[in-house]
C-alpha cells in the first residue's frame, strides 16, 4: 500500500500539484489491469495467491445457474460496475454492495480479494508520477 503523509502547507501544495493528476491518469489504468489480471487468473491482486474454491454445495448450484462462469463471475454486476475513484487520501472503489463480502469474506464465506493493485499496474505508477512531478 502506498501512503502519503504531509506536513506543512508548502509540501501539501507540492503533493497536490502532482498527486491529483497522477491519480486521475492512474485510475483507468488500474481498473483496466485489475480486470485483466485478478479476474482472469482468479488470484488476489495483492499477493498473487489463488482464490479459495467455492464450497461443493454452492459450486453445484452455480454450475446449474451460470454454466462455465468463473469463481466470482455470475451475473457480472460486481466486475462490470466497478469504478475506481480518486480521493484526497487515495482511491475509492465503487461497486455493488456485496463486493465487500467477497473482498474481505464473512463468517461463512472465505475472502476472495478481487480489488488491489496488480504488479502490472504498479509498475506503471512511477513513470506516471514522475511525469507529473517534473511538470
Amino acid at each position: 500500500m502506498i501512503n502519503f503523509r504531509w506536513q506543512g502547507l508548502r509540501l501539501k501544495m507540492f503533493v497536490d500539484r502532482w498527486w491529483k493528476p497522477t491519480q486521475k491518469e492512474f485510475a483507468p489504468i488500474l481498473l483496466k489491469n485489475h480486470m485483466q489480471v485478478p479476474w482472469r487468473q482468479e488470484v488476489d491482486p495483492n499477493t498473487g495467491r489463488p482464490w479459495q474454491e467455492l464450497s461443493p454445495k454452492y459450486a453445484i448450484r452455480k454450475k446449474r445457474r451460470w454454466p462455465g462462469a468463473p469463481i466470482l463471475r455470475a451475473s457480472g454486476k460486481m466486475q462490470d460496475t466497478a469504478e475506481i475513484i480518486p480521493t484526497s487520501e487515495g482511491f475509492m472503489v465503487k461497486t455493488v454492495p456485496y463486493g465487500v463480502y467477497h473482498q474481505f469474506g464473512t463468517q461463512k464465506m472465505p475472502a476472495r480479494p478481487w480489488m488491489g493493485i496488480p504488479d502490472v499496474a504498479l509498475k506503471q505508477l512511477p513513470e506516471i508520477a514522475w511525469k507529473h512531478i517534473l511538470e
